[in-house]
This record gives C-alpha cells, sequence and structure tokens, in this order.
C-alpha cells in the first residue's frame, strides 16, 4: 500500500492532464491540498478521473481558495467517506458518516462551523489487512491547516483552534479502535533540522505550532522506547500483552483528559514518520518561496507530513521525499506500506461521481428555453409539426396559384418554389420547413427572402472610422452609385422585365456617361496622386516628433549591479502592508539561498526613489 500528500497549489493548473500527473504519483491513495476550486468551479476532467474515485472539500468562505481532495484507486476504494472534521458537513446518511468526533464542548458551535467552512480536511475510512492476515479499520485525514499571518493575530488564533480540533478528531477515531493516518500541508516546521534558516536555535521550539507538535507527536528515538527494533527499525505492538494495550487505552484518555485541561501532554501518540525513518537528514525540504527562486538552492521548509499512529508503524516500510516533482511550490510524500487495502464494492455517497452534474441527473440549460405541451411526448409534437407544415405547403401553393393567373410576369419563381413544396410532401420536416415562407401579396414576393436581401445590402461593406473625417473623392461617390444602382437592380427583378421595353435608350445613356466616366476618372487619378504626397509630406513631421520624445523620455534607467557579484539587480516592490508599502528596491537577481552559499543571492539592497536612484 502507497499513500501520497501533495500540496498541489491549483488542481487545475496542472502542466498535463491530471490523470496522467496521478498515474505518475505511483500511488493507492493520493490526498492533494490547496486545490483551489469551489464547488461551482469543479469540472469533470477534476472530479471525474478513469481508474479513480475522488473525494473533495471546498471553501466556503471565498474563491480560488483553500480546497483538499483525496483521490483512491479502484483498488482502494473506501468504506465510507466525510468532509470535514465537526461532522457538521455531513449530509450524507448515517450509514456513511465516519462519527468519532470526540470532545467538542471546548468549542462553540459559531466556531466549528468557522474552522470548517474554508475546505480544510476529508476524511476517508478504509479496510487493510496487515501483514498478520488481521482486518483492521483505517482513518485517512486529508488535512490543510491554516496559515498564520503575522499581520493579523486573529488567523494565528485560528490556526491554534483549528490545530487543536484536528487532535480531537483524531484521538477520538483512535480511541474508537480504528488506525489513523494525519497527513497534508500542518503549515508548522517542527525541528530546526526541518527549516533551511532558523531565527533563532534558543527561541526556535517557542512558537505555538511547534509546541502543538510538540505534544501531538511521539518520538521513539529521543525516550528510548523497547517497542523500536533494531533490526527493522519498526514499533510492533501486536507483541504487547493485554496488559500493556490497556496500559496504552488508559494512557490515551488521560491525553485527552490533560489536552482538555490545557496541560501539556509529554508524549503523544502520532509518529512523524519521515524523521522515524531518516532521523538525522538535512536539506530534506518539502517547500520553496517560488518568487525568490529559493528551490533552484533548496532553501525551504519541511511542513508536510505523513503522521501514523504508533499502533500502526509496524507496517511502514519507509517515508520518502519527492523533491524532482515539480508543479508547485511543495513536492510530494509519500509512504509505503507492508499492509494491503480490501476495496469496498460500492463508493460512498461523498463521491464526486454521484454529483447531479456528473451522474447525469442534473437539467441542462436547453430544457428552460424549449416550449412542451403538458402530456405531450415527442412522437406526437412531431406529427403535429408534419401535419401543420403540409397545411402551410398546400396554402402556399394556393397563393401562388392566384398570383400566376393575376400577375404572370411578375414572379414566375415563387410559383415554381410552391410547386415544389406539393410535389415533395414526403420529404423530410426540414425540407418542408426551408419552403414554408411567408407571402407578400401587393409585391408578390417572399418576405423571407426580401429580408434576407436586405441583410445582404446592409453587410456590403462597412467603413472604417477614418472615413467620416476624410474628403470624399469622386471616384468613391461613381462606385457608391454604380454599386446602389446593381443592388436596386437585384433587389427589383421587375427592373430586368422592364429593361427589355427600353432597352435603347438605356445604351444611349451608357454610351454618354462612360465618356463623362472616362474624363472624370482622370480628374480623380491626379487628385489621389495629390493626396497621396501630401500625406508623405505629413508623415515626416510625425516621425521628427517621435525622434524627439525618444530622446526626451529615455525610459528607466539600467539595473545597478549587485555588490556580490557584479550582476544587475532585479526591480522589486514592497507588498506588505506598512509604511514602505508600494516602494520600490533593488535586490540580487540570484535566487535566495543560505548566507554561506556564494552561488544564492547576495545581501544588496537598494531603495528606488522617484526619478533617480540612492
Amino acid at each position: 500500500m502507497r499513500i501520497l500528500t501533495w500540496n498541489i497549489n491549483g488542481v487545475r493548473a496542472t502542466k498535463a492532464p491530471l490523470k496522467q500527473v496521478l498515474d505518475s504519483l505511483d500511488a493507492d491513495i493520493v490526498c492533494l491540498q490547496e486545490t483551489k476550486v469551489t464547488r461551482d468551479q469543479l469540472d469533470e476532467a477534476s472530479a471525474i478521473v478513469e481508474g479513480y474515485s475522488s473525494y473533495f472539500s471546498f471553501s466556503k468562505a471565498r474563491s480560488g481558495y483553500s480546497g483538499v481532495a483525496t483521490y483512491c484507486k479502484d483498488g482502494a476504494t473506501p468504506i465510507k467517506a466525510e468532509e470535514g472534521l465537526t461532522g457538521l458537513l455531513a449530509n450524507q446518511k448515517e450509514g456513511d458518516i465516519i462519527g468519532c468526533y470526540g470532545d467538542q464542548t471546548m468549542f462553540t458551535e459559531d466556531e466549528l462551523r468557522s474552522l470548517d467552512k474554508e475546505g480544510r480536511a476529508v476524511i476517508t475510512q478504509h479496510t487493510i489487512c496487515d501483514t498478520n492476515g488481521k482486518e483492521r479499520l483505517l482513518a485517512v485525514i486529508n488535512v490543510y491547516c491554516p496559515r498564520a499571518d503575522p499581520e493579523k493575530e486573529e488567523r494565528k488564533d485560528f490556526k491554534l483552534r483549528f490545530y487543536r480540533l484536528l487532535q480531537t478528531r483524531a484521538q477520538a477515531l483512535l480511541q474508537a479502535g480504528s488506525h489513523v493516518i494525519v497527513l497534508g500541508d500542518v503549515n508548522t516546521s517542527h525541528r530546526p533540522i526541518d527549516h533551511c534558516d532558523p531565527d533563532d536555535v534558543e527561541y526556535f521550539s517557542e512558537n505555538p505550532g511547534r509546541k502543538w507538535l510538540d505534544q501531538f507527536l511521539y518520538d521513539p528515538h529521543q525516550s528510548g522506547d523497547t517497542l523500536i527494533s533494531q533490526s527493522n527499525h519498526s514499533i510492533n505492538p501486536n507483541n504487547q500483552s493485554d496488559a500493556a494495550s490497556d496500559q496504552f487505552d488508559t494512557s490515551l484518555d488521560s491525553s485527552i483528559q490533560a489536552e482538555n485541561a490545557s496541560e501539556k501532554v509529554p508524549g503523544g501518540f502520532f509518529v512523524d514518520t519521515f524523521r522515524f525513518f531518516h532521523p538525522t537528514q538535512r536539506s530534506a525540504f518539502t517547500c520553496w518561496c517560488t518568487v525568490t527562486g529559493a528551490r533552484q538552492t533548496n532553501y525551504g521548509t519541511r511542513i508536510d507530513y505523513i503522521l501514523s499512529n504508533r499502533d500502526l508503524l509496524s507496517q511502514f516500510m519507509d517515508c520518502t521525499i519527492m523533491p524532482e516533482v515539480e508543479g508547485s511550490d511543495h513536492c510530494p510524500v509519500r509512504g509505503e506500506l507492508a499492509c494491503t487495502i480490501v476495496t469496498a464494492s460500492k463508493c460512498p455517497a461523498l463521491c464526486s461521481k454521484y454529483m447531479p452534474e456528473f451522474a447525469g441527473k442534473q437539467q441542462k440549460l436547453s430544457v428552460f428555453f424549449t416550449k412542451v405541451k403538458k402530456g405531450e411526448t415527442g412522437e406526437e409534437k412531431n406529427s403535429q409539426d408534419s401535419v401543420s407544415s403540409n397545411q402551410s405547403s398546400d396554402g402556399q401553393s394556393d397563393i401562388c396559384s392566384q398570383q400566376s393567373r393575376s400577375q404572370p410576369w411578375e414572379n414566375c419563381s415563387s410559383e415554381s418554389e410552391g410547386s415544389d413544396v406539393i410535389t415533395k410532401q414526403g420529404q423530410s420536416q426540414s425540407r418542408i420547413s426551408i419552403k414554408r415562407t411567408a407571402w407578400d401579396p401587393v409585391s408578390g414576393r417572399s418576405v423571407k427572402k426580401q429580408k434576407t436581401e436586405q441583410v445582404k445590402i446592409t453587410t456590403r461593406k462597412q467603413g472604417t472610422l477614418m472615413s467620416f473625417f476624410g474628403k470624399k473623392t469622386k471616384t468613391e461617390t461613381v462606385d457608391k452609385r454604380k454599386a446602389n444602382s446593381s443592388d436596386v437592380s437585384q433587389e427589383n427583378p421587375e427592373v430586368d422585365v422592364k429593361k427589355d421595353l427600353v432597352h435603347e435608350n438605356v445604351v444611349s445613356n451608357q454610351s454618354i456617361s462612360s465618356s463623362n466616366t472616362t474624363v472624370d476618372d482622370s480628374k480623380e487619378k491626379e487628385s489621389i496622386d495629390a493626396e497621396n504626397d501630401r500625406d508623405t509630406a505629413e508623415t515626416k513631421p510625425k516621425q521628427n516628433q517621435a525622434a524627439f520624445w525618444k530622446t526626451v523620455l529615455k525610459g528607466p534607467p539600467p539595473p545597478p549591479p549587485c555588490k556580490g557579484h557584479k550582476e544587475p539587480c532585479v526591480l522589486r516592490t514592497v507588498k506588505k502592508q506598512g509604511p514602505n508599502f508600494g516602494k520600490q528596491f533593488y535586490v540580487c537577481a540570484r535566487p535566495q539561498g543560505h548566507s554561506s552559499n556564494h552561488a544564492a543571492r547576495c545581501d544588496h539592497f537598494q531603495w528606488v526613489s522617484r526619478g533617480k536612484d540612492k
């Protein structure tokens, strides 16, 4: 069994398709944090992935913020799944709820709703079979803990209260007899070894988040627990006597009571699996600042964990960090266990495939724009449409025959058009609907055809905005007159008939107008050449003006070189609220790193003043 956690920093922002990303991670259970997708933004590509079932928790406070998702392979389908830690978000049936919420009397109902409304936890419950062939329950808590904003005191308290709620739920599940794995982005580096550059080692452990980890985690290396085997480096609680198991349960009860009394517990009941297998490994980080390029110099922190209860630690084989996987400011952490997962026969109700828009139960938008009579079936509607179309075609043929008798020379095409409808009644409805058009008895023509011709005339040619500010030449006027005359002849077919009666007059008029047009064209050609010469003369002063302004406005000055590497600096802007907000400064362009690393950024800093550098 393989289980993995990764702060993906946007589930819809992956460079490759999500299925390809999940397959490359090679894990049975993939827990993603900071999905940055709300319920209405979830698309089918993210919710329905072939070979996986997905379980989401969405932020209800802000859009594009927080959110977690757990993807389970088809061979690792959970038996239950639940959103949140408080139980207030569980809208499923009672049989689908995991339960075991612990003592929540220390929280108000409003506080519980506030802690759970940011979409920070999803719990899936699985059945596993350990190496001894014994089946046990396993609760996987996928969590994205809040970040404590140093500028907002209320967020510090929010983070600590979320830690307390997480511990209450995890210990309640553990006390109910289930194995528990807490994994995700905890947003706190536990030890100085987990930080690239701790401010002050002496006061490093005084951070409230680190104090909570001290009492939540258990370190078998420091305690010298006799359950640690030197041969396989694992805890084997299956070899404990019944008295030892009872003592473990009693100590767990006292731990919860001591926590409620705000007393410090000397050691928790969860183990940091990475530090269990790699207790002294340095520069093992999972998060870097992408703005400063700190990943290039491995200048980061380890804030992503896989935390296992002590009883399950015997099944763990290894826990590794995967810094080679890119695509986020975090990297994945994967744990490998010797136990196997017993897949469930059916996905729990929280599975994304049961959402109405993905299950095919949600109505489409087009339904609201289709008028359907009550009790009318599709066959009845088609038959009614065909009957009405036949009736309209018969009426049209009668009108055509009447028009042909009264005005035989006006529109012969309409008569043939109507006859086609009569002879082709057995064809499809789409053919009939094309011929069924409104008839204008005054003009003897189709109204639909007239509208089409009007559209063609209006969309003949669209002028530019500059045409309203320029002089219209005689050539344009003549062309426009010719175009109008041709459009009129196309619009009125009566003109074609009347032209035969006055053919001789038209020919004589055309010969006279052609001679006049030749004279006008020669004059217009001369005027156009004069205008082109004038335009060329006007562009020269504009080019000179552009060159003048380029000499006056030279643009920003080149960045100064840094003191350490003598390389051009990079311009930054202060985004933190305060007296320097919005001010610009120069720093070294190299990626951020430790001061002892010469390839990293030097300590060059220079403010930018208005107009010139200091």
